[in-house]
């Protein structure tokens, strides 16, 4: 399958440089500023996670932008909780408020009652982003959005980070398009291990689809309450002491290493560059960012 010419400038950039980092909002303003400062040096696109718990998305990269100014600022990705309107209002915002800068975002369904209707309205916001002029990712984790967003879209955007997986995604796609690997990130040691696995959980069990293919059905069907176990990470909990969190305990080396970027700083250079024979770029997802050590040694994978 032939890459597709023409792809948006911004993109062509990422390409040359190959690896991202995410930030997500649920650090203080001042420290999110920090760490997005130190990663500017290197060079490094930012990209802003979205969840409930989190500050908003576009918030936080209004902050960005008040105090960068050599990076893309980029969004993977933004979830149809909220109208495609609002996500196209402050996008346009984005835009006009701060010309110099590149913006990109991805749009994914997230949690859904009807699938169908999902799919369609995802794809609709796309096709109403694209008009913005800045690219266009769609994040998905089954083969009906695949297939139908690779039609449109600017790029795909997976939380895999696994070959076997990605190769398998990958089969659904109808036109060979930017293609992004996102994931749970750190070098280990580091204090943030119990975050990597609890993110790496929620990867893992995301998608019906994908548990039922790979057979993840026994450690998914533990009826865990992943938002109270980060509310607890976030009120600097230990999560050791609770009784889910023990739960995935039991599955942590195969979580560790099908689902995360992780172990020490030759292991992720070697998992990030196994990732680039089959994807065009690699974002570093949480909790790499949390860790000073770690973002100090970004230099040394990129």
């Amino acid at each position: 399958m032939a890459r597709e010419e023409g792809i948006p400038e911004l993109l062509t950039e990422l390409l040359k440089r190959k690896v991202g980092i995410n930030i997500n909002g649920d650090l203080p303003d001042n420290k999110i500023v920090e760490v997005a400062l130190r990663v500017e040096k290197l060079g490094v696109a930012i990209w802003i996670g979205e969840l409930e718990l989190f500050k908003d998305p576009f918030y936080v990269a209004q902050i960005l932008a008040e105090h960068i100014s050599n990076v893309p600022i980029c969004f993977g990705t933004i979830t149809l909780r909220r109208d495609c309107s609002a996500i196209l209002n402050n996008l346009k915002s984005l835009i006009n408020s701060y010309p110099h800068l590149d913006f990109l975002v991805g749009i994914s369904p997230g949690k859904v009652e009807n699938p169908k209707l999902a799919l369609e309205r995802t794809l609709k916001c796309i096709e109403l982003v694209k008009k913005l002029g800045i690219p266009v990712l769609c994040g998905c984790s089954s083969p009906i959005i695949t297939r139908r967003s690779s039609k449109i879209a600017d790029g795909i955007l997976f939380n895999y980070v696994y070959r076997d997986f990605l190769n398998w995604i990958f089969k659904f796609m109808e036109r060979d398009v930017f293609k992004v690997a996102y994931g749970p990130s750190l070098i280990l040691p580091s204090r943030y291990e119990q975050d990597l696995i609890l993110a790496s959980a929620i990867v893992a069990c995301s998608s019906k689809k994908f548990i039922q293919k790979f057979g993840f059905i026994e450690m998914c069907n533990l009826n865990l309450n992943f938002e109270r176990m980060i509310a607890l990470r976030q009120r600097g909990g230990d999560l050791n002491t609770d009784d889910e969190f023990r739960k995935i305990l039991r599955y942590k080396d195969i979580l560790l290493e099908k689902f995360s970027i992780s172990g020490n700083l030759e292991d992720v250079k070697k998992r990030i560059n196994d990732l680039l024979e089959i994807c065009d770029y690699v974002i570093l997802g949480d909790p790499y960012f949390r860790d000073d050590r770690c973002v100090d040694l970004l230099r040394w994978i990129i």
